[in-house]
C-alpha cells in the first residue's frame, strides 16, 4: 500500500543515530569494553543537567550499538558515580528534568531519556552551547 500517511510513521524503539552522535561527539567518547564515558575537555564547561542528559543519551547509544550494557536506564547513584557530579546536585537536577518531562523514571527508580524527548535534549544542549559562546 502506497499511502501518503505512511511517511508519518516512526518506531518508538528506534533512535536517530545521527542526532545522538551529533549531541555526544563534542563532549564524550565511549569505551567500548567498559561502557564508561570518557569526557573531553569541553565536558567540564557543562552544567550538571546537561551532563546528566549526555550521560543518559550515551547509555542509549551504547545499547543501540550493542555494547555490553544491560540497559539504558541508570539510577541516581550510578549517574553520580559515572559523571562525577555530587549527590546534592544530581538529585535536584534529576527531579527538575523529570518534572520537565525530559526524563522518565522506571518502576525500579532508574532514569532514562525517552526517544520522544531526544529533540528536546538537543535543543537544551544547543541553548547551553549558545550561552557558553560555542559556534553551534
Amino acid at each position: 500500500m502506497n499511502d501518503e500517511l505512511e511517511s508519518l510513521l516512526v518506531s518508538g524503539k528506534e533512535i536517530d543515530r545521527k542526532l545522538v552522535a551529533e549531541m555526544l561527539e563534542p563532549y564524550i567518547r565511549i569505551d567500548k569494553e567498559t561502557c564508561d564515558i570518557r569526557p573531553l575537555s569541553s565536558w567540564s564547561d557543562l552544567k550538571a543537567n546537561i551532563k546528566i542528559l549526555l550521560y543518559l543519551i550515551a547509555r542509549k547509544a551504547m545499547v543501540a550499538l550493542g555494547l555490553p550494557l544491560p540497559e539504558e536506564r541508570a539510577s541516581a547513584t550510578e549517574i553520580m558515580q559515572k559523571t562525577g557530579i555530587k549527590k546534592g546536585t544530581v538529585n535536584p537536577a534529576l527531579r527538575d528534568l523529570f518534572e520537565d518531562r525530559v526524563l522518565e523514571q522506571s518502576e525500579d527508580r532508574k532514569y532514562y531519556v525517552p526517544n520522544h524527548a531526544i529533540e528536546k535534549v538537543k535543543a537544551m544542549i544547543s541553548e547551553a552551547q549558545i550561552r557558553r559562546g560555542d559556534k553551534k
